[in-house]
């Protein structure tokens, strides 16, 4: 089975082409076209400004894609009678495609995958309509993807399944939640963030330290740099450790965030800019975040008898997390713990690819919507009004 796959549920632009056989995964090609740099001014994602990106990077990177699998042929492919209606408030997206398939043609896929939600309502509409698109120029079946379970389902890449009952942490820019998943279809959620996520966390600390954007990344660079010195708490920082200890598995991170606030606005100018201030509470930051997020996760390993457990989400890239996961897992010998490699962490479509290779439903290109909210346990649903 041969999918071509599309994410565009916030910032990255990835298309890919995956294989499913004998119940094994592998990525054909793949490629993810960032706006870091364009966001970079905001401190984060303006989404009519991402969605304008996708519009102009879609056809661009399937180009690329299909290069890289040898999927692109010569010859041209006409255009289907209903395209300008699909893509009438896509008019870059129009123009690039058209253009694409007068000078060129493709191997056809088996399906056509694309994530509904969540994420961004803006930038969802551009991949699906983008894959309603596709699907009518290939007459292709699309599969509708929720881009949490794709997170969890990483790890379809490496093995064939898993043992349950299986506990998932998925840590992003936009979720922190916490998953019990019985089977690969069956998932409940067990915790959530009340309100910022643990990467929204990142983001706003490095903000307020003036440090740029993606936070995460940031705040780790900062955090190393205090680590590799001699540890000098001159500032005596300490920041909370918000919900940590509750009885449920909810998360709240808004409360860190003003800590940080709180206590840089505290310091004089001088201080405020100070190299080891910048450091040390880029570290205490960092430590916060994974000292609630590794309490929780090893909760709700003991409580549901986790025989796996799975993290997902562009945080888990942080180096710090995964020495204290894999410091974790020491403590649940019969646990097997499974951490995505940095390619798979963040946005992307292999993933997207690897969930559509485990669903069974096929729609056509009049029966797609986007969920902006859409949660893990959400049937996705047919739309009614395209």
């Amino acid at each position: 089975m041969i999918i071509l796959s599309i994410e565009t549920s916030c910032d990255d632009t990835g298309i890919a082409i995956i294989e499913k056989k004998n119940n094994k995964v592998k990525t054909l090609a793949s490629v993810v076209s960032s706006q870091d740099e364009i966001h970079k001014k905001w401190g984060g994602v303006y989404p009519s400004e991402a969605k304008r990106e996708h519009q102009k990077n879609l056809v661009p990177a399937l180009k690329e894609v299909l290069i890289k699998a040898s999927f692109l042929k010569k010859g041209s492919i006409i255009a289907p009678k209903n395209l300008k209606k699909v893509l009438s408030r896509e008019e870059v997206l129009l123009e690039n495609l058209q253009k694409f398939f007068k000078k060129n043609s493709m191997k056809k896929p088996d399906a056509i995958a694309v994530t509904v939600g969540p994420g961004l309502e803006p930038c969802l509409w551009a991949g699906i309509n983008f894959a309603r698109a596709l699907s009518l120029y290939l007459n292709t079946p699309i599969i509708p993807v929720n881009h949490i379970k794709a997170h969890i389902l990483f790890f379809l890449f490496d093995r064939k399944e898993i043992e349950f009952p299986a506990v998932a942490l998925v840590v992003s820019g936009g979720h922190t939640e916490l998953i019990l998943a019985n089977s690969l279809s069956s998932y409940t959620l067990i915790g959530k963030t009340r309100d910022d996520a643990a990467g929204e966390c990142f983001d706003k600390a490095a903000r307020i330290l003036g440090l740029g954007y993606p936070g995460g990344p940031a705040i780790a660079q900062q955090a190393e740099l205090w680590r590799s010195k001699s540890r000098n708490r001159k500032f005596e920082i300490k920041l909370p450790r918000p919900m940590m200890r509750s009885k449920n598995y909810d998360f709240s991170f808004s409360g860190l965030k003003t800590a940080v606030l709180y206590d840089f606005l505290s310091r004089d100018k001088k201080t405020q800019k100070n190299k080891n201030y910048i450091s040390q509470m880029s570290f205490e930051v960092e430590q916060a975040i994974t000292d609630v997020l590794l309490f929780k996760l090893k909760k709700a390993t003991t409580e549901y008898g986790a025989k796996t457990v799975v993290l997902g989400g562009g945080v888990t890239a942080n180096t710090t997390l995964q020495e204290r996961v894999k410091e974790t897992a020491k403590d649940f010998p019969k646990t097997v713990f499974l951490l995505p490699p940095f390619s798979l962490s963040t946005d992307n479509a292999e993933i997207i690819g690897a969930a559509a290779s485990v669903e069974r439903k096929r729609r056509t290109p009049n029966n797609l919507s986007a969920n902006a909210n859409m949660k893990i346990y959400d049937t996705i649903k047919r739309s009614a009004n395209l």
